[in-house]
């Protein structure tokens, strides 16, 4: 039986609800400030969970990512050149930041996320491009299988995989869709925490400085 959390303690990872009343509010608890379209970070992940398919979960699951790391980007990158109301000519439409790939790369080259998580964001992304433009899709054959290998190896030791699978699996996970399950609802959690925390860079002021002269 799953169980769902709506809070999260230090570092951002879940924490059961029962604890976070016992943390000082403001301090160790976060309550998640969501794109539109979920209540709660608990909404998104019981969507998710309902999914009983890997071909679908992977997708879904892609889609929010995809969504994340538009939301970084944008929280951490100057305003955009053109007026507020046009499209972001960096990040939206048919621009250089528009494509899941490019948004996963730029991530890391602005050292917002690390080597590990890149690398699992980029076999996710495989995985998605195998379930949307495949006739057929099989986690257990090749390519997929090693895809899914890799990022297994790049999420499951992290300590962010344990708090989440005991959060909202009671430690277990034994069909493998819960397993799959598991490993994109942490990255997630990860990519929902860097959004909550990021700010808006200042650039370089060495840089800046010259550039006025």
């Amino acid at each position: 039986m799953r169980r769902t959390a709506g809070c999260f303690g230090p570092g951002g990872l879940p924490i059961p609800h029962e604890q976070c009343h016992t943390q000082p509010i403001g301090e160790s608890c976060i309550k998640w400030t969501l794109p539109l379209g979920y209540e709660s970070f608990d909404a998104f992940v019981e969507d998710l969970l309902a999914e009983r398919a890997v071909r679908p979960l992977f997708i879904v699951a892609a889609a929010k990512v995809d969504s994340l790391l538009l939301d970084i980007l944008r929280a951490y990158l100057f305003p955009q050149i053109a007026n507020s109301k046009s499209p972001d000519e960096l990040l939206d439409g048919d621009a250089p930041l528009s494509t899941f790939s490019a948004r996963i790369k730029m991530s890391r080259r602005l050292g917002l996320i690390d080597e590990t998580l890149y690398l699992a964001l980029e076999r996710l992304r495989h995985l998605r491009n195998l379930c949307a433009h495949s006739i057929s899709f099989n986690a257990s054959a090749s390519p997929a299988r090693e895809h899914l290998s890799e990022l297994r190896v790049k999420i499951e030791t992290r300590d962010s995989y344990t708090l989440t699978k005991k959060t909202y699996f009671q430690s277990a996970t034994e069909h493998p869709i819960e397993q799959h399950q598991c490993l994109v609802v942490t990255v997630c959690v990860l990519l929902e925490s860097i959004r909550a925390k990021i700010d808006r860079t200042t650039g370089n002021k060495s840089a800046m400085k010259i550039a006025a002269k």
